[in-house]
């Protein structure tokens, strides 16, 4: 069976144009721990994969079948097949509307210009993403655009600055739970 946790790791780590030592620098690790995973010779703990894969925009429920399925024995690892499995996210309602989650959107300019176009958003939600200063400043993660349209997106006639202050909200709240 291939090394498929060590291939994706080193895909993710060259498509970025990391060495080994900065990759790994990013997940707490050292550069000869990346080589040893690259290689097979050691498979990264779950909780270390699920960071990378997140990182390498794999769903979390296909990097946790692979991860399982790469630490079983040879000849049971064909018991997970991976592509009967749906690990599709499931789409986000918001209201009538259903979509993919913004926190499934990598790139910072693709999650501003479906922004724009979300029904599901707010004029002064969209406003607020709109504005180069905003966004500079607070860098929203996906995860946070999907908790302030969740929580806050029925105030279609609230103001920016109110939708400002609900991120700071939803900060603080995501804040206290760790």
């Amino acid at each position: 069976m291939e090394n498929i946790l060590g291939v994706r790791i080193a895909e993710a780590r060259e498509k970025l144009g990391l060495t080994q030592d900065q990759f790994g620098a990013r997940y707490g690790v050292s550069g000869p721990a990346i080589f040893k995973f690259e290689k097979g010779y050691v498979k990264p703990s779950l909780d270390l994969w699920m960071k990378i894969a997140r990182d390498c925009d794999i769903p979390e429920k296909k990097a946790v079948l692979l991860w399982i399925r790469v630490k079983l024995p040879k000849e049971y690892q064909s018991y997970i097949d991976l592509s009967s499995v749906s690990v599709q996210e499931p789409p986000v309602g918001y209201g009538k509307e259903k979509r993919l989650p913004y926190a499934r959107i990598a790139d910072p300019r693709e999650i501003r210009e479906r922004i724009a176009t979300d029904p599901a958003v707010p004029a002064g939600m969209k406003a607020l993403f709109a504005d180069d200063e905003f966004w500079g400043l607070y860098r929203p993660t996906g995860q946070e655009i999907d908790l302030l349209i969740e929580k806050f997106g029925s105030y279609r006639a609230a103001k920016e600055s109110l939708f400002r202050d609900a991120i700071r909200l939803i900060r603080e709240f995501v804040r206290s739970e760790y």
